[in-house]
């Protein structure tokens, strides 16, 4: 059960190019003369479509969120295949050492996880990548580079303090949040009282063994009807932008680092434990300068590849495999 109310907010920058037909079927993108593949993209379809499935529950336009998926990783491919270009037009290379020992890494994973789920090793790539074990590697060694290269990129912008206190005043809501614990006993609203007696009694119960010392992480593991918690200590971090319940959020901010109690809302009561919170420019400063480069990073790209700089073609029908 999780306890989230409201869609996950997500901001990608959508590459403003004409949709125009390419030659090649088994493409899906231009970027000058380097292709942007099918399998590429599924790749990254793959990956992001793991990644939010498992908010889809939340969200009520399921199309929306499937051509959200789909533009985000035709996003991400161009964006693999500008940074390879400017890494060879630059000079950047990255050791084949260190690119093979990454990928042995990988592969390893895979094999042990093809072997778990009884299935061949290109099979079960076909189902978490899209593809193929030799078009992933590929796929996979491209990726490293353009990774590797965007890192450097984006270490060298520079900041000094007075643009990062202003980025961080003027993004607060990014990057402040309480690191916050709870045990859930699940109670309607609804419950007669003496239903909601006996459980809001068990809740105490639960709080006192907290105060009295008792690991919260075996407490939630044993007692915590969510599901979404329960196995990680209880733990979630919450930020005051309206994806946690609403006391559950008042009660974050409002109290300090070490505070318990109970809190009660639409899915029943919580027994609370605050962790820390982290709500200053000082104690989020890596994260703020690294946020306001990446933001730097992303206007510039996107200039590049909308200025005319890259010339940047889209088929027609993309998305159709």
């Amino acid at each position: 059960m999780k306890i989230f109310i409201a869609v996950v907010s997500v901001i990608v920058v959508i590459i403003a190019v004409a949709i125009v037909y390419l030659a090649m079927p088994k493409d899906v993108a231009k970027v000058n003369n380097g292709r942007v593949t099918a399998d590429e993209f599924k790749f990254y379809y793959y990956q992001n479509l793991a990644y939010f499935l498992p908010l889809s529950g939340q969200i009520a336009d399921q199309e929306a969120l499937i051509n959200y998926v789909k533009q985000l990783s035709l996003t991400q491919a161009v964006e693999t295949e500008y940074l390879l270009q400017e890494a060879q037009k630059n000079g950047f290379t990255v050791d084949n050492s260190e690119i093979n020992e990454q990928w042995k890494t990988t592969e390893d994973n895979i094999v042990k996880s093809a072997k778990e789920n009884n299935v061949s090793v290109n099979e079960f790539c076909k189902k978490v990548f899209g593809i193929g074990l030799n078009k992933f590697k590929t796929i996979f060694k491209d990726g490293y580079i353009a990774q590797k290269y965007r890192e450097q990129i984006i270490n060298g912008i520079t900041a000094d303090e007075a643009d990062l206190k202003a980025y961080y005043e003027e993004n607060k809501e990014l990057f402040d949040y309480a690191s916050v614990r709870h045990i859930l006993i699940k109670c309607e609203r609804e419950a007669e009282e003496s239903v909601a007696d006996e459980k809001r009694k068990k809740a105490q119960e639960i709080l006192e063994r907290v105060n009295n010392g008792e690991d919260f992480a075996e407490l939630a593991k044993e007692f915590s009807e969510d599901d979404g918690s329960k196995d990680t200590g209880g733990i979630y971090q919450v930020r005051q932008n309206g994806q946690f319940v609403p006391e559950f959020e008042d009660w974050a901010f409002s109290h300090n680092p070490g505070d318990t109690g109970i809190v009660r809302s639409d899915y029943g009561f919580h027994v609370m434990k605050l962790d820390d919170i982290y709500n200053t420019y000082e104690s989020q400063v890596e994260s703020i300068a690294l946020e306001y480069k990446t933001n730097k990073y992303q206007t510039a790209m996107n200039e590049a590849l909308t200025n005319g700089e890259y010339n940047v073609e889209i088929k027609e029908g993309y998305d159709e495999f």
